[in-house]
């Protein structure tokens, strides 16, 4: 049971680490960010790469965007610990944290009613990915 409950956890971080990024964009432009294709966890289903050092990282010097054609700032921290939930239950945590705050080349939706056709297109944003 408790390898289940394991295993239940690890699948709910891969699934959170998969979500798309959320992002302040401007109401009259709104361009999403491109995710970078690939990852280091079951590629092509999860667009993350994980800079850092141990198995499945991709080492110190690796690049901490997970967006295309993005210049800016990024901000990243990883956390690991034990939490308690009010019944007593303990839970191990981890997290991985970016905060992502620049200029980038996106997607945009482009004709109405052309099925999801996109195009490219300029914006600036801060996006949080958690």
């Amino acid at each position: 049971m408790a390898d289940r409950r394991k295993l239940g956890y690890v699948l709910c971080v891969l699934l959170a680490s998969g979500f798309p990024l959320w992002g302040q964009v401007q109401p009259s432009s709104p361009v999403e960010p491109v995710p970078i294709p690939g990852g280091d966890i079951l590629p092509p289903l999860f667009n993350q790469f994980f800079p850092g050092v141990g198995a499945g990282f991709d080492g110190l010097n690796a690049d901490p965007h997970g967006i295309t054609n993005f210049r800016g700032v990024v901000a990243m921290g990883y956390t690991n610990g034990k939490a308690t939930d009010n019944a007593g239950h303990l839970y191990n945590v981890i997290t991985d944290i970016r905060v992502y705050q620049g200029d980038y080349v996106g997607a945009e939706v482009g004709t109405a009613g052309t099925a999801g056709a996109s195009k490219s297109a300029r914006a600036h944003g801060t996006f949080v990915e958690i």
